[in-house]
């Protein structure tokens, strides 16, 4: 009779794990660690382009659908606006009158809590032994995943749709390809280029598996594209932006070094050090993994699709570090698919003890360097910008990171450029030369230049060790008044522009 309890308890306990309450526990426990990572950890968010989406989401709260950006008057988007991330900052509008940390906090949670579900469910779909443990995986191997984990920016949707749109492409689940497909163009920049790296990876894969390559896939995915686009209120302005974001900004710009164009640190390729101490794990990953994906494409090309995406990624990350965000977690679902044919049940918990001491230390650190940031403008110094500036004002910056924080900080005033130099670029190239050179190459008399030339009555800068001459010359024109002088900021009143 014991005996017969003592079964009857452990089947219990096993089907209690093992089917309904799985999601959920998991669920929670993704949960938890967004919520540390976010609460815990930040108490700002460390990128500056986390200010920017909120002020987009803000300004659909109280325009709608917006169609022109004049926030911005000397970039492209001024008068072709195109949203590239448009359901993204749809998440913001709802939280519009919560303080902006606050609400990139809750939305970054979410994303974050569906990325990892994601991952849980179409590894468990997949049939991976502890699938909830291998989406934690991604966490422990890398601490540039950590970093851009943390990131509210729209990759964190992207990674997740394009995990989707993998699976369902390898699987055959149509509908869902058709779906993720179309929301692409609604999430992200590289809306078409992306899905077809996935679909180009499926299909090699399963060529090489001995398989027939399939047209069906390509063509769902190409129809729910085309519907996205044709949904799309930007339509004509979001292609004409994807050209520019891909040839001008990554080809041109980032990838070839242009003179004059700073994109910032995450397009700088990472040194071999940093590959070795950022990336290793995930390299002998996607090498292990490849392998045994390669020893049984015959039975199931799933894995190797999924290791063809991360050579794919590899490739793009050696040139751009910030495709290492896409590198991290292909890699790690790749082992994941590929150890099923090894019999040993525990392989996971192997495979994530001896990861963790050797990731550890670097975790560590940027989780200290994400905890350091502090608020740019905070509400006191805010309410006094305020004050001094008028609504409606144009700003000259001297920098275009920055600008979401300067929205967020003086709403309906006007700024240089938003989200790239290279909109200004393209818009007035000798504007754009005349705006980067007169910060590091200034001289007496340029505050008249900038009233006449920008129609900037204010100028606003980030303090940069760069430019000292210019904030100099600037404060000693008659009629220009410093504003403010503090460890973050510069502000100068260049008066009422001269007729």
């Amino acid at each position: 009779m014991e005996r017969n309890d003592s079964q009857t308890l452990a089947q219990t306990g096993k089907s209690f794990w093992s089917n309904r309450w799985q999601l959920p526990c998991w669920a929670m426990v993704y949960l938890l660690i967004a919520c540390l990572l976010q609460f815990y950890f930040i108490s700002v968010p460390w990128d500056q382009d986390t200010a920017y989406h909120v002020a987009v989401g803000r300004l659909i709260q109280q325009h709608g659908i917006l169609h022109a950006f004049p926030w911005t008057p000397f970039s492209w988007l001024t008068d072709h606006y195109a949203d590239k991330e448009l359901l993204f900052h749809l998440l913001f509008v709802p939280l519009a009158n919560l303080s902006w940390i606050l609400a990139a906090k809750i939305v970054a949670v979410f994303l974050e809590v569906v990325m990892l579900l994601t991952f849980y469910f179409v590894l468990r779909k997949e049939k991976v032994r502890f699938a909830g443990l291998w989406a934690l995986l991604p966490l422990v191997t890398s601490a540039v995943f950590v970093l851009r984990f943390s990131l509210l920016r729209p990759h964190l949707m992207s990674i997740t749709l394009g995990f989707l749109l993998l699976w369902a492409a390898v699987r055959g689940r149509f509908l869902l390809l058709a779906v993720v497909s179309a929301v692409y163009p609604w999430s992200y920049v590289a809306f078409w280029q992306l899905p077809m790296t996935f679909l180009f990876a499926t299909e090699i894969a399963r060529f090489l598996s001995g398989q027939h390559v399939r047209w069906k896939p390509a063509a769902v995915a190409v129809g729910g594209i085309l519907a996205g686009l044709a949904l799309h209120p930007n339509l004509w302005n979001l292609l004409r932006l994807n050209w520019i974001q891909m040839v001008d900004v990554l080809f041109k710009n980032a990838w070839q070094s242009k003179a004059g164009i700073e994109l910032g640190t995450e397009f700088i390729p990472f040194t071999v050090d940093k590959w070795a101490r950022w990336l290793l794990a995930c390299v002998l990953m996607a090498i292990a993994g490849f392998f045994l994906a390669w020893r049984n494409r015959k039975e199931d090309p799933a894995p190797l699709a999924f290791s063809i995406a991360v050579l794919v990624f590899g490739i793009l990350t050696a040139r751009t570090p910030r495709f290492a965000e896409y590198f991290v977690p292909f890699s790690v679902a790749t082992i994941a698919l590929a150890v099923r044919s090894i019999p040993w049940r525990s392989i996971s918990i192997i495979v994530f003890c001896a990861t963790l001491p050797f990731t550890a230390f670097e975790i560590a650190g940027t989780l200290q360097g994400i905890a350091m940031n502090v608020e740019r403008i905070p509400p006191s110094l805010a309410f006094w910008l305020q004050q001094e500036i008028p609504i409606g004002t144009q700003i000259f910056t001297t920098d275009w990171g920055f600008t979401g924080t300067l929205m967020l900080a003086l709403p309906e005033r006007k700024f240089i450029v938003a989200l790239d130099p290279t909109l200004f670029l393209v818009k007035d190239p000798e504007l754009y030369r005349l705006w980067y050179s007169l910060p590091l190459n200034p001289y007496p008399g340029m505050g008249e230049t900038i009233r006449r030339r920008f129609g900037a009555r204010f100028v606003i800068s980030a303090w940069d060790q760069r430019f000292p001459k210019f904030y100099y010359l600037l404060a000693s024109e008659p009629g220009v008044r410093t504003l403010l002088v503090s460890d973050f900021w510069m502000v100068f009143d260049l008066g009422i522009p001269l007729q």
